[in-house]
């Protein structure tokens, strides 16, 4: 007796001096292994995640209760009496992917978790039920009354926000594309349906800002089996550019020809048919598939164990066929981007630096820019250096504030960058003032279908201006473009779509084009042997350019 109350009063005293309780979970998952959506027999199991473990962690793992069928876990967890702590319950799938539950708790604003609020020392928990939704499993399916609800809100945002919305195709023809989409919207799809009828119509707007992104939950959900190469668009030929297998049979360089019977042509066009552009400008969408073939494929094709695919190798004439395997999402980018990395590079004894600006997208901190500029000017000016080479390749866009920054070190004279006032850049339509330490000598400038948005602003000033050249291929911007993009999540797919808003900005340029992207002076794309050999053909042509000019 003694001993027991001596036992109580510890447990007591710990609970009080180190802030423990115990909380008791209770949970049903019997109605999923009904509707066969978890699988205790295939490895599968439960967890508690919380704000008390940092939301992450097996420790707290609920165990099945073989009276009851529920699985429940007693556990001490650091909390003081009047504490709010906050949790879900997590499915961990036999592939050790994780399935959070969805919203079990809608009135409360954080992502509808779970709260309780530590009321003892001692707190059993009501008995609960998981609460899931169509992305516990794949395929992932959606009833014909939420796709319509999200189509329709898809339709009303564009409708409401887009400041462009009938530039490059009419009213009467978009509202024919909108109800047309729409209607085949008629029965329960699959979720990759559904995002191919939603961009389809998005493409017809001729913008490239306005589109969809996938969820993380989609690719949490869906198959980890993508085609597993690397390409390069050449023209009209596909090129092996890389591999993320371990060990690839087919040699880097060799034109890929067909795709689980499918052509190439008849692959990347449709791939390009639910692809957002500018203007519908074809590198831009090139460039994209390109970026993201594996996961787009995915998309559009579904997610086929091997992939039979025929190739012709460098240097032969004949086509061969091989089976290869397909290769595991984390291998995969499913976003690509170059990073906001900025870096100076003295070429070839200081006869020419290579400034290389992977993005302006420097909104938050654009002192980390400017500085960076200031201090490469700098360097260029104190090693008398007189030929510049800006990489541009695969920019797409950012702050005005930044790409204006960088044009005034290297306009002739002060010029506006933009045609207009719009807003917060009102500064911007007057003449930029030249730096102080503004670069006079020979400027080249690599650009490609990446370059988009800001990056388009930009290289038309460049071509305008007549500022240095322009050396690689078409870029996936015109001077003129929407903006402002707003996100948000369609209700019950949570698609991401984005959506310009405000108004259409353009760069203060005249008699130009707003259909195409801007041109290279020197068009230059990389050949089979320089995929064969991975060199940089646009950086060695304007190596060889400098060459030229200082012996001429």
């Amino acid at each position: 007796m003694i001993r027991t109350i001596f036992l109580l009063v510890v447990i007591f005293l710990c609970t009080n001096l180190f802030g423990q309780t115990t909380i008791t979970f209770k949970l049903n998952l019997q109605p999923l292994i009904e509707k066969n959506l978890f699988f205790p027999d295939d490895g599968e199991s439960v967890y508690v995640r919380g704000s008390f473990n940092q939301w992450e962690g097996d420790d707290y793992k609920l165990i099945k209760d073989e009276k009851t069928d529920f699985y429940s876990g007693k556990y001490f967890i650091k909390a003081n009496i009047g504490d709010t702590l906050e949790y879900k319950f997590v499915i961990k799938k036999a592939d050790a992917r994780n399935y959070w539950e969805r919203n079990p708790n809608p009135r409360n604003p954080n992502y509808g978790n779970r709260r309780i609020v530590v009321s003892s020392e001692n707190t059993v928990l009501p008995e609960t039920i998981f609460s899931y939704d169509e992305y516990i499993k794949y395929p992932i399916i959606f009833s014909k009354e939420k796709l319509q609800e999200d189509y329709l809100q898809m339709r009303n945002t564009v409708e409401e926000k887009h400041p462009a919305l009938y530039d490059y195709t009419y009213k009467e023809k978009l509202d024919s594309l909108f109800n047309y989409y729409y209607s085949r919207i008629d029965k329960s799809l699959e979720f990759s349906e559904f995002y191919k009828i939603v961009s389809s119509v998005l493409e017809r707007i001729g913008c490239g800002h306005t589109k969809l992104w996938i969820p993380a939950d989609f690719w949490n959900t869906a198959p980890q089996r993508f085609f597993p190469l690397k390409l390069y668009f050449n023209s009209d030929k596909v090129l092996v550019n890389g591999c993320y297998l371990s060990s690839c049979k087919i040699p880097r360089g060799s034109e890929i020809i067909s795709i689980n019977d499918k052509p190439m042509g008849e692959i990347i066009n449709n791939l390009k048919s639910i692809t957002s552009s500018d203007a519908f400008i074809n590198a831009f969408k090139s460039k994209s598939v390109e970026k993201i073939f594996s996961p787009k494929y995915a998309l559009y094709y579904g997610y086929p164990e091997s992939f039979i695919i025929k190739y012709i190798p460098p240097g032969e004439n004949e086509e061969r066929k091989i089976k290869l395997h397909s290769s595991e999402g984390r291998n995969i980018q499913m976003n690509p981007f170059r990073g906001n990395d900025l870096s100076l590079k003295l070429l070839n004894k200081n006869v020419a630096a290579l400034l290389t600006i992977n993005s302006f997208i420097y909104y938050d901190k654009p002192d980390v820019f400017k500085n960076f500029i200031d201090s490469s000017f700098l360097v260029i000016k104190n090693e008398k250096i007189n030929n510049l080479i800006i990489d541009l390749r695969g920019n797409d866009g950012g702050d005005p504030f930044c790409s204006s920054y960088l044009l005034s070190y290297i306009e002739h004279e002060p010029i506006p960058y933009f045609a207009e006032p719009y807003g917060r850049y009102d500064s911007l339509a007057k003449p930029i003032p030249k730096a102080k330490n503004s670069f006079e000598g020979n400027i080249y400038t690599l650009i490609d279908g990446s370059c988009f948005s800001t990056t388009g602003h930009f290289c038309s000033l460049l071509k305008y201006q007549k500022i240095g050249k322009l050396i690689g291929t078409e870029t996936g911007a015109t001077y003129t473009c929407t903006g402002s993009v707003q996100y948000i999540d369609l209700k019950n797919t949570r698609l991401i779509l984005g959506t310009a808003r405000k108004q259409r900005y353009s760069a203060a340029v005249k008699n130009m084009d707003r259909t195409k992207g801007i041109m290279p002076d020197y068009f230059v794309k990389q050949s089979q042997d320089d995929i064969i050999n991975n060199k940089d053909a646009q950086l060695e042509y304007a190596i060889s350019l400098i060459g030229k000019d200082r012996i001429d």
